[in-house]
């Protein structure tokens, strides 16, 4: 009934020794948990050194990419801070990795937050068919989409006091905002939810082979 392949049996007892957490901490789940995140140290530094090799070293030493030579630099500038008396060095590439960083995430979440979004908002009301007359678009989708936009932006509106029917749609946007959370806290719980399940999907189909 159980697997007689060494790897099974280790992802077995890794799995059940990270669930004995839910009865409480102990020390199998804490050995699980440290060779798990040493493990993924591991990893990620050699991931690090075959990336340097393959897109730094091959090509400046095989290709004469010799514009790599900035990089590579800046990276083993990076561990100056290792060595006492020039740990100032390694400022100068944290400052570069830093402002890189704040640059694509800004534009990143510009045209993703704001542009994209603001596009997706901005339907058709009025279309043309065939013969080109134009005709009222009547989707139910694109009245909701638009009013649910202008809804939860009246709901931000804090400069001017709301009367009654302003009052009205910025209770409206309020809900719909409720309703969007929801939705996404149900998501992340789906999500877990599905983690678990493939977990003990490689418990009783992997090892106990019973699926």
């Amino acid at each position: 009934m159980f697997s007689t392949n060494l790897w099974h049996w280790v992802m077995a007892a890794a799995i059940l020794s990270i669930f004995s957490f839910l009865y409480k901490e102990n020390a199998v789940y804490r050995l699980a948990e440290h060779i798990f995140v040493g493990a993924a140290a591991g990893h990620t530094l050699g991931m690090a050194i075959g990336n340097i090799h393959r897109f730094g070293w091959i090509p400046l030493t095989t290709r004469d990419q010799w514009s790599l030579v900035i990089p590579l630099l800046l990276g083993v500038m990076l561990y100056a801070r290792f060595v006492k008396g020039f740990a100032w060095v390694s400022r100068w590439p944290i400052a570069y990795l830093v402002g890189n960083g704040v640059g694509l995430s800004l534009y990143t979440a510009l045209n993703s937050q704001a542009i994209l979004q603001a596009r997706a908002s901005m339907v058709d009301f009025i279309v043309h068919d065939q013969a080109g007359n134009f005709l009222l678009n009547r989707t139910f989708d694109n009245f909701i989409l638009v009013f649910g936009v202008l809804a939860v932006l009246t709901y931000f509106i804090f400069s001017i006091k709301q009367s009654a029917p302003l009052r009205g749609v910025s209770h409206a946007g309020r809900w719909l905002m409720m309703v969007t959370f929801g939705v996404s806290f149900g998501n992340v719980v789906a999500g877990r939810i599905s983690l678990a399940l493939g977990r003990l999907a490689d418990l009783y189909g992997v090892w106990l082979n019973l699926m």
